[in-house]
């Protein structure tokens, strides 16, 4: 079951003002030592670009459906989000019979 797109947006808000709360603190210490503007603003901004990417690879992760081939060893996959049932049933009937077998 999916959650509503307020919920969603609600937890990635979330996400982000912790990620923010994080670089700013890691700003700040780093402005204790005397370090230069120019380098805190940039690994304030790794850090936020970081967090940002770790947002969407968990939102990835957890809101969408996986069919995998069901070849043993094959490593072939299908990553779906936002469908319904008949496309999502569809999608999983091509990553069984997809016709090139990828062993690890």
């Amino acid at each position: 079951m999916e959650p509503s797109p307020r919920v969603r947006r609600t937890l990635s808000a979330a996400f982000i003002v912790v990620a923010l709360a994080v670089a700013t603190l890691i700003g700040g210490h780093l402005h204790s030592y005397g370090v230069p503007f120019t380098l805190i603003t940039s690994c304030v901004l790794a850090v936020l670009s970081s967090a940002l990417w770790l947002l969407s690879q968990v939102e990835a992760a957890y809101f969408s459906a996986v069919h995998r081939c069901t070849v043993k060893g094959c490593t072939f996959q299908v990553r779906v989000q936002h469908v319904d049932a008949a496309e999502n049933r569809r999608w999983q009937e091509v990553a069984a019979a997809h016709p090139t077998h990828h062993a690890v």
